[in-house]
């Protein structure tokens, strides 16, 4: 048998083109996503590398929350625990700036008493 999407020799058996890694179509779909479909999906996500622009979102604190939490569990670790904790750092931000600018203020204050 060969494969339709890379043309090279595989065995009948096999699920995926051990060359292309392409799901091989037996005539049958016993899975939730089809392979065509999961291979588009794959091909929009791409590997599990953090993405800049989104980085930079990821600091307003509930969508860095979110993303992390949506990357996690759709099995991107690495970029979902970015993303994590660039929502944490910035929840953590946005909750002290009030208390600094509140010292700095009552330092300023204090020299001009």
């Amino acid at each position: 048998m060969t494969c339709p999407h890379c043309a090279a020799s595989i065995s009948e058996s096999d699920e995926r083109c051990p060359y292309c890694d392409s799901y091989i179509d037996h005539g049958q779909y016993n899975r939730a996503v089809p392979p065509a479909q999961e291979q588009k999906l794959r091909n929009l996500v791409g590997e599990d590398k953090v993405n800049p622009f989104l980085m930079i979102i990821a600091f307003i604190p509930m969508i860095g929350i979110i993303l992390g939490a949506v990357f996690m569990s759709n099995g991107y670790k690495k970029s979902g625990k970015a993303y994590l904790i660039a929502g944490i750092v910035g929840f953590a931000i946005s909750f002290s700036c009030p208390f600094i600018s509140m010292i700095g203020f009552a330092i300023a204050s204090a020299f001009h008493a």
